[in-house]
């Protein structure tokens, strides 16, 4: 079993987590808005005519686990949903899992 974490720009994250969803994978599926700092390296904004530099960029963080079978298949779902061929545009994380966590009554 594997967990996949997989880190993409906000706009793309809603598409991603339908398409996620249509694949079977809806119900071990979590996520949240993060902030990153990568190779992107930030940008600049203006607030009341100062310049301030943003580091930390907005990010989606989406978990799910899938089968080590599906991991070629969810890879290719990611690249074709979020790749945009800018920097920025995401990392996929996959992390072997020893075991589920078992639910209460």
């Amino acid at each position: 079993m594997l967990k996949a974490l997989i880190v993409v720009r906000p706009q793309r994250a809603e598409v991603l987590c339908q398409r996620l969803a249509a694949a079977g994978w809806a119900e071990e599926l979590t996520a949240c808005e993060t902030r990153g700092y990568g190779r992107q390296k930030g940008h600049l904004e203006q607030y009341e005519g100062r310049e301030y530099q943003i580091e930390f960029l907005p990010k989606v963080a989406v978990e799910c686990l899938i089968d080590d079978a599906r991991r070629e298949e969810l890879v290719q779902l990611v690249l074709a949903t979020c790749r945009t061929g800018r920097i920025g545009d995401g990392k996929i994380f996959l992390l072997r899992v020893e075991s589920e966590a078992v639910q209460g009554p």
